[in-house]
């Protein structure tokens, strides 16, 4: 949320499109501005901070040799009285023990050989102090001990006093301060090669993330121009990586319907083209007097318009399937009545068509939840399946059996069979083995399809294999009504 306000507000700041690389790279960048930014301010402070108290301690030492001196003192005069009337003495005392303990000023680099240094800048001399044993202050500047270096006066084993120097609240010596400028300017440095080391890395990382991304809008736009063959290579192992693979199995869904739709037009054209190519002879036949418009004819035309009604029908009954605009009544069907029926119902056809039926299903009932008319036709389809093209003699065999989730119904027919490869393609549309199961017995490669749906819709599933007979064996697996299931 607050980055996309961010890159909300440089949008309006900027009057301009901002890419998402660059809205990360900016990001990136300005994250790394600030943990630089701070990192750098306090390493300075600490910097600061213990190059003062670095200094301090080395002026602790310094005045060791003072606390030497002022005990000898002490151990003449017997206390500090003289020092605490006569302020002079204490200031002569400084100068004269300046060479032997106390700091001094550092010389200058720049100093010419032969001239005195400068005052001392540090007025080290106001900040150098003495304490009694008690702490109190008997000369030099007030304030806190615990704020100041001390270092104890010593008379046999005793403390008699303190030397204490005040701490620096800032740096003054040339020295220091050029030390200390050097060492900020380093920080700087390292602060600003790490700020760009910072935008290259995140220059590179926003342009690592959006390569893909760009490769992503370039495919869409390929596939919103019907270029459905386009794929995007995806080498990433990440959430990235898993889109691309995503977006190729989407193309590659959509090549596979462009092909199936435009083979499902030119099939579908095929199928219309030859039945009204036979009317359009009959009919020519007739106009020029090659024949006469007798039964036989009336018979042939008859036949052709049947046949171009079946097919409009299928096609309509499929179209309808794929919509799901498709109203079923589901009702409790006893499967097992159903299919003795149907059976009854084609026997005279099948025994016609030199096909012997016989049946095995259950005595009991066997309820589904289904629509009553779509499983008959369901049923009738796959018998007129049996009847186009099995040869005589035949034989289809009908069972049906029952377990506790479903109930499987195999039409099992004579030769010919399928081929195993053919078998999964033989619920395509308009999908025919071109050998005996061809076109002149009449098929339109549709039936097996509107079973498929018919199935699917009604949550079951179908599937081809090879018969015991040579044949070809279809089986039907449905959902058995909850009422059944727990009788059963």
């Amino acid at each position: 949320m607050h980055f996309q306000r961010f890159a909300v507000s440089l949008d309006i700041l900027c009057g301009m499109r901002i890419t998402i690389a660059q809205r990360i790279f900016l990001a990136l960048t300005v994250v790394s501005l600030v943990i630089v930014s701070l990192n750098a301010a306090f390493t300075r402070w600490n910097f600061e901070r213990g190059f003062l108290e670095y200094v301090a301690s080395q002026e602790a030492e310094t005045i060791s040799g003072a606390a030497a001196e002022l005990a000898s003192l002490y151990q003449s005069d017997g206390d500090w009285e003289a020092f605490r009337r006569n302020p002079r003495r204490w200031n002569d005392f400084l100068r004269e023990n300046n060479n032997e303990g106390l700091p001094e000023r550092r010389p200058d680099p720049g100093q010419r050989p032969g001239h005195p240094p400068p005052p001392d800048p540090l007025e080290l001399s106001r900040r150098i102090g003495l304490l009694d044993a008690d702490g109190t202050v008997v000369i030099g500047p007030p304030g806190d001990r615990a704020s100041m270096q001390s270092v104890p006066i010593l008379l046999d084993d005793a403390i008699v006093g303190y030397v204490t120097i005040a701490p620096r609240r800032e740096l003054t010596d040339e020295i220091d301060q050029s030390f200390a400028r050097e060492q900020k300017r380093s920080i700087y440095l390292i602060a600003a090669a790490a700020l760009l080391l910072a935008a290259v890395i995140s220059a590179l990382l926003a342009r690592q993330l959006t390569q893909p991304i760009r490769a992503l809008a370039a495919g869409a736009r390929a596939i919103s121009a019907g270029r459905y063959e386009t794929r995007i290579t995806a080498a990433r192992h990440d959430e990235l990586g898993d889109l691309a693979s995503d977006f190729n199995q989407l193309a590659q869904t959509l090549e596979k319907n462009q092909r199936s739709r435009q083979q499902w037009v030119a099939d579908i054209a095929h199928e219309l083209r030859t039945p009204l190519a036979v009317l359009r002879g009959e009919l020519d036949a007739i106009e020029d007097g090659v024949r006469t418009f007798d039964m036989v004819t009336r018979q042939s035309l008859q036949a052709e318009v049947a046949r171009l009604t079946k097919l409009v029908s299928d096609l309509h009954d499929l179209s309808v399937y794929d919509d799901g605009g498709l109203d079923y009544q589901s009702e409790s069907v006893d499967i097992s009545a159903l299919l003795r029926r149907i059976a009854a119902n084609s026997k005279n056809r099948l025994q016609d068509a030199g096909v012997e039926l016989t049946e095995q299903l259950p005595d009991e009932a066997v309820a589904v939840l289904a629509d009553a008319a779509r499983l008959e036709q369901l049923f009738a389809n796959l018998i007129e399946n049996t009847i186009r093209y099995t040869d005589a003699p035949g034989s289809l065999f009908i069972s049906c059996t029952v377990d506790s989730e479903n109930v499987e119904i195999d039409f099992a027919d004579s030769a010919p069979g399928v081929s195993e490869h053919m078998l999964s393609r033989l619920f395509d549309r308009l999908f025919r083995v071109e050998t005996s199961r061809s076109r002149h017995s009449g098929g339109s490669g549709l039936g097996l399809s509107i079973c498929k749906a018919i199935v699917d819709a009604h949550g079951g599933s179908i599937q081809a294999m090879g018969s015991d007979a040579n044949g070809l064996l279809i089986r039907v697996t449905l959902p058995l009504a909850p009422a059944t299931r727990s009788n059963s």
